[in-house]
């Protein structure tokens, strides 16, 4: 297989285990695990929080640490590998709990240090359909997990059984890609990624306070999607197809970025994934059909890697030389969002037996993120046509902490 080739697959391997696994698996094995393992709602939504603060604890480290990339790699698959068939071979909240904080600091680790490994890797190569592709594994993650999930319901497959067979399918995936992550990275070609300098179109507090709204906002569907599709539509056997769909969607969308990114500021783009999501959210409120759940699912799901893309590509503008400390509270602020978003909307529907003022509340920080976007410097331009290094992290982006990923 020609270089680049595998070091983009490398890469979309990385994300898929690391978000399709490390981060998302628990969102389509929630309703089992509250059938057949005695998992509450509220417990749902401890995991939920608890996994994503490890996520927030892994970024923060990969900001602070210089981290030795290929070591920090390896650990990272071994330690998704672990703490995923962890959740099959424990039982109970104390080791459950345990087990999904060390997959998200493991997850922030692939994210952080498996970007900057592809990216790279394949900026000397001229391929920006690769680079887009990498972006691609989480919703490639998603898109297995959740089929993978859905087929074995009819089957009878336990929640238990469920994680196990994961963790082995990380095996499989680790070992695939260990050898690959040895390869040096190509020397530069004229189609190495060059540093934009644009000027960016608004102040970098609206772009913090946004992004921590939209952690909060996006987790809560994200995270109980088919549980929420089982309450309005009352058919099991379709509420876990919705998850597969809501990373297709994703992993469409991210391919169709680069020509987006062309043509639309990014302030303008991000205030674009909060209506999405709102038309979503208001679609599951107002239509709860098969047809008007896959269209929500589609708005909302499509977004997922677009917003981090768009949010780091504002960064480096408002800090083109050091934008670390920047990074830094944009990862803190989405990581706050993301710890709450879940046990809130736990402890809401279960106390009003309901999943409508939980979307109703991600609905209108959404707004409130909609509108911070849209806030602009009077010295604001429309940034000119460049090309898709423009949008996707390089290595000192990665490395200084821009892993915050939905």
């Amino acid at each position: 297989m020609r270089s680049p080739l595998r070091f983009a697959l490398t890469g979309m391997t990385l994300l898929a285990v690391a978000l399709g696994i490390g981060r998302f698996l628990l969102t389509p094995l929630l309703p089992i695990m509250q059938a057949d393992a005695g998992l509450s709602l509220v417990g749902g939504g401890w995991l939920a929080s608890v996994n994503n603060l490890g996520y927030l604890a892994g970024a923060l480290l990969c900001a602070v640490v210089a981290l030795p990339q290929r070591q920090a790699l390896r650990w990272g698959l071994v330690a998704i590998t672990l703490s995923t068939a962890g959740m099959g071979l424990t039982h109970g909240m104390v080791p459950w709990l345990a087990w999904r904080l060390l997959a998200g600091v493991a997850a922030a680790v692939l994210v952080v240090h498996g970007i900057a490994w592809s990216m790279h890797r394949l900026q000397a190569s001229g391929h920006p359909l690769l680079e887009a592709f990498v972006f691609t594994g989480p919703g490639v993650g998603i898109v297995v997990s959740g089929v993978v999930v859905a087929g074995m319901q009819p089957l009878g497959v336990s929640s238990a059984a469920s994680w196990i067979g994961f963790g082995l399918a990380c095996v499989l995936a680790t070992a695939l890609i260990w050898r690959t992550l040895d390869s040096a990275s190509p020397a530069a070609t004229a189609h190495a990624h060059v540093a934009t300098t644009a000027t960016p179109t608004g102040p970098a507090w609206t772009l913090i306070a946004a992004y921590g709204l939209i952690g909060f906002g996006y987790v809560i569907p994200a995270t109980f999607l088919p549980v929420i599709a089982g309450e309005r539509l009352h058919l099991p056997a379709l509420r876990e197809w919705f998850w597969p769909l809501y990373g297709a969607a994703t992993v469409v969308l991210t391919l169709l970025l680069p020509r987006i990114l062309q043509r639309i500021d990014n302030r303008r783009a991000l205030a674009g994934t909060c209506v999405s999501m709102i038309l979503g959210i208001t679609l599951i409120l107002v239509w709860p059909s098969i047809i008007g759940l896959a269209l929500a699912t589609v708005l909302i799901g499509s977004v997922l890697m677009p917003i981090v893309m768009v949010v780091m590509r504002e960064a480096r503008r408002l800090a083109p030389h050091d934008h670390t400390r920047l990074i830094a509270a944009l990862t803190t602020a989405f990581g706050s969002g993301q710890i709450v978003g879940p046990l809130t909307a736990a402890w809401l529907a279960v106390r009003l037996h309901s999943f409508d003022a939980p979307l109703l509340l991600a609905a209108l920080t959404l707004l409130a993120a909609t509108g911070l976007a849209m806030v602009r410097t009077q010295s604001a331009i429309r940034p000119v046509e460049q090309g898709v290094g423009e949008w996707t992290p390089d290595a000192a982006d990665v490395g200084s902490g821009s892993c915050d990923e939905p």
